[in-house]
């Protein structure tokens, strides 16, 4: 069965065949860019993240006699440090109080 058995003229191949290129090439492109813009914002999430570290380490920097832990870590530590819940204004929490 060819496409001219159904009735399609060659002109309506061609421009259903450029609808399908055009279809896969715009959606690779979205593709592409959403990957390198996650790239760049897990990059700058890293930088944040490892300036904040340094901050704090240079800032808050505990001795093991204040009950920190040093230099090393403990297996199984989980704890994370300098973590601030959001603030919810009260007129989001819709009568839900904690």
């Amino acid at each position: 069965m060819t496409y001219r058995s159904r009735g399609r003229s060659i002109f309506e191949v061609i421009v259903a065949v450029c609808f399908v290129g055009f279809l896969v090439g715009f959606i690779t492109v979205l593709c592409i860019g959403n990957y390198f813009r996650a790239k760049r914002a897990q990059e700058r999430q890293r930088q944040r993240r490892l300036s904040k570290l340094a901050q704090q380490n240079n800032n808050q920097g505990r001795s093991p006699s204040q009950g920190g832990y040093g230099d090393h870590s403990v297996a199984g530590d989980t704890t994370v440090t300098g973590y601030e819940a959001p603030r919810i204004p009260s007129s989001v929490r819709n009568g839900v109080s904690a």
